[in-house]
């Protein structure tokens, strides 16, 4: 009887032998998980160091060498999971066993699994708990701790597990914890790492109650493992304390601030460089971008400080390196996560008065000097060849002036002069300019008509930006961008931006526009920037009904472009923090000036070019007469006939009527108070001359007939 058992029972090893080394031999290593080789994207700022944000694909794991784990950290995984490591063949019989057993005999499943076992479920299998998984575990563990090291296994192992926090691998949960590198973890740190990794749901102190409990006995477990293994003496585990946990952080790239930046680093790398979302997102990319830190801190700071609260505005703020592209400071909005429309890049607005600067550009290009002079008064008409109406033109508020040079002009962004000139140069000029200096030929609103020296084109913040920048550049034209360079870690990718500069306008046309320029800040719309303490150049904006306003200008160094718009971008700006209208020259300009303050902080002070005198020796001078709107609307076609164009030696100096600005201002931009308005002068009736009148049918549909949506 016994000896029957006896041959039953060899029997019985016998077959489950021969069985486990056919399934051995028929046990292939299967290629590696969907997520297993997945890793992280990093973005970072200009200094490449300073993360900025990342792109995760579900999956937050950045890849590290075992050299870079310090061994305490090493032996504390040890210590948690697998004690015996060193010495198995890749799985653990006892624990295997008995999770079989248990699996077989029960509605639970167990593990029992050693590292190398848990390497392979997370590397090559799935977590789905059955014995036939379990099985084919342990036969790829036991081939996969005869052809890797027990060094590679760990390193693949720490690499690939889950520590919660959205962090896969040490070195992701090293700065999801601590906010820090893994080469610099503690003996506390590591140990807590260790024991976190087991049920991160149960031993992270921030997800639950009761969580701190069980994390600290969990903790005292691996320390006591280390003892008990040799890796630490009683006397070093008795100084080992729990560690201080950071709070958990929004581990993606679509929050915040950075959530704009980071989803046009996304569609730059995509349509610039030809990189798969895949890739992105998965690919453990090394994406280093052009937005200085302190840049876009300043951005952030000047947007927050100064926009008034509890009225829907929206603000999109850019800088550009002149010359280069380069941004380097992106606000979009305050929360990506909340709202994904980006008002830096996707939001059109009507530039206003920004396009008067084109007319400038195109005017000087055909030799006209910035000292010649126009009658400023308002309003005026203008015909048109083949439309019967007559198009008006006012200036902001119905603000008079005399005779005024374009220099008084653009400080004053005076509509009835800039009309003047743009019909004088053609209004082909200013669109051609505008697209010379940057804007794309499909730009919304982008037309030849009279008007359009007003700003009825709607571009995006980024565009003017960089349109404005090649005036900050005299001349040289840069495309945007924000990515400067990319590797990755497998050397699929390795690209460094290539900067091509064109030739957009002669430095000399871009000296006088710039000086002009100047002037704005100085003394005409653009003071509410304030007093910068080294040369600055801008424009203000504003369009029709207020739906839009911006400030757009620059230091030698830097160019800034602020717009801003409330709601869905056609609710009017009235009636805000106590100004009966926001103009360009309000919180545009006052957002402006605290962003350039900021960002050129502790920058050396350098000067703009001198002014070139383009066209000073055949300056002309173009005076119409004022009429009244009755007069205006039965011009006859004679008097369209005498409508002629003198030129005249003009002294340099002009007459104008006033020297403040249409703007509301205020006398201390760096508040948060609201701006306050200054009293416009009284109006002053030009001196009528001999002149022909300007008249002609309205175009671009002005506002209510008339044309003064390029207020400011």
């Amino acid at each position: 009887m016994l000896f029957g058992l006896f041959w039953v029972g060899f029997t019985v090893v016998v077959v489950g032998f021969l069985a486990t080394l056919l399934l051995y031999s028929r046990t292939d290593i299967p290629a590696p998980n969907e997520f297993a080789e997945s890793q992280s994207s990093i973005i970072y700022y200009a200094d490449g160091e300073t993360e900025l944000a990342r792109f995760t694909g579900g999956h937050n794991r950045e890849l590290v060498t075992l050299d870079r784990i310090p061994e305490t950290a090493q032996h504390a995984m040890i210590a948690a999971e697998d004690r015996n490591f060193y010495e198995n063949q890749g799985v653990s019989i006892t624990g295997t066993a008995r999770a079989l057993w248990n699996n077989l005999t029960s509605d639970t499943t167990s593990g029992g699994s050693t590292i190398t076992q848990q390497y392979v479920k997370n590397y090559f299998l799935t977590s789905e708990q059955t014995y036939t998984r379990k099985v084919e575990e342990a036969m790829i563990a036991i081939k996969i701790d005869r052809q890797l090291s027990k060094d590679e296994i760990l390193e693949n192992y720490l690499n690939v597990i889950y520590y919660g926090r959205g962090a896969y691998g040490i070195q992701t949960a090293s700065q999801a914890y601590f906010g820090k590198n893994v080469e610099d973890l503690t003996v506390a740190e590591g140990a807590f790492l260790a024991a976190v990794t087991n049920a991160p749901s149960l031993f992270d102190p921030a997800y639950a109650e009761g969580n701190q409990e069980r994390a600290e006995q969990r903790f005292a477990y691996v320390i006591d493992g280390m003892v008990q293994e040799g890796w630490l003496s009683a006397q070093e585990a008795a100084g080992v304390t729990f560690p201080e946990l950071k709070d958990p952080e929004e581990t993606t790239a679509n929050t915040g601030v950075e959530g704009y930046i980071a989803d046009e680093v996304r569609q730059e790398l995509v349509q610039r460089l030809d990189i798969a979302d895949d890739d992105i997102d998965r690919g453990g990319l090394r994406i280093v971008t052009t937005i200085d830190q302190g840049h876009q801190e300043a951005a952030e700071e000047a947007v927050e400080s100064l926009l008034p609260e509890g009225e829907d505005l929206h603000v999109g703020l850019v800088a550009m390196r002149p010359g280069d592209g380069a941004i380097t400071a992106m606000y979009g909005g305050s929360d990506y996560a909340e709202r994904q429309l980006n008002d830096a890049t996707g939001a059109n607005l009507q530039a206003g008065s920004l396009f008067k600067v084109f007319t400038l550009l195109g005017a000087l290009d055909e030799d006209v000097s910035t000292r010649t002079t126009f009658d400023g008064y308002t309003p005026q008409y203008f015909t048109i060849e083949g439309q019967a109406e007559p198009y008006e033109v006012n200036n902001f508020r119905n603000q008079q002036f005399g005779r005024i040079d374009l220099v008084t002009a653009t400080a004053y962004s005076v509509n009835t002069v800039y009309v003047a000139l743009n019909q004088q140069i053609g209004p082909a000029a200013t669109r051609d300019a505008a697209i010379t200096a940057g804007l794309p030929e499909d730009t919304p609103g982008l037309d030849a008509s009279l008007s359009n020296v007003l700003g009825p084109a709607s571009p995006t913040v980024v565009q003017m930006a960089e349109a404005y920048s090649t005036i900050a550049a005299e001349g040289e034209h840069a495309d945007g961008y924000l990515v400067e360079s990319v590797t990755s870690t497998n050397g699929d990718y390795d690209y460094e931006v290539d900067v091509e500069t064109t030739r957009a306008f002669d430095p000399d046309v871009t000296a006088d526009a710039i000086d002009a320029m100047t002037h704005v800040v100085t003394e005409g719309s653009g003071t509410a920037a304030g007093d910068l303490g080294r040369p600055a150049a801008g424009k203000s904006g504003t369009s029709e009904n207020n739906r839009s306003a911006w400030f757009n200008g620059f230091v030698p160094q830097l160019t800034a472009t602020v717009g801003m718009y409330k709601g869905d971008g056609t609710e009017e700006m009235h009636d805000i923090a106590g100004l009966d209208q926001i103009t360009g020259g309000t919180f545009p300009a006052q957002i402006w000036g605290e962003f350039m303050r900021l960002a050129m902080d502790g920058e050396p002070v350098e000067e703009f070019p001198e002014r070139a005198g383009v066209g000073d020796d055949t300056m002309w001078t173009r005076t119409p007469t004022p009429t009244t709107e009755d007069e205006a609307t039965t011009t006859t076609e004679t008097e369209t006939e005498t409508e002629t164009e003198t030129e005249t030696e003009t002294e340099t100096e002009t007459d104008t009527e006033t020297t403040t600005s249409d703007d509301p201002t205020t006398t201390s931009p760096t508040s948060t108070d609201p701006p306050t308005t200054t009293t416009p002068p009284e109006p002053t009736d030009p001196e009528p001359t001999d002149e022909p009148t300007f008249t002609g049918p309205p175009v671009s549909e002005p506002p209510d007939g008339t044309a003064d949506a390029g207020q400011d």
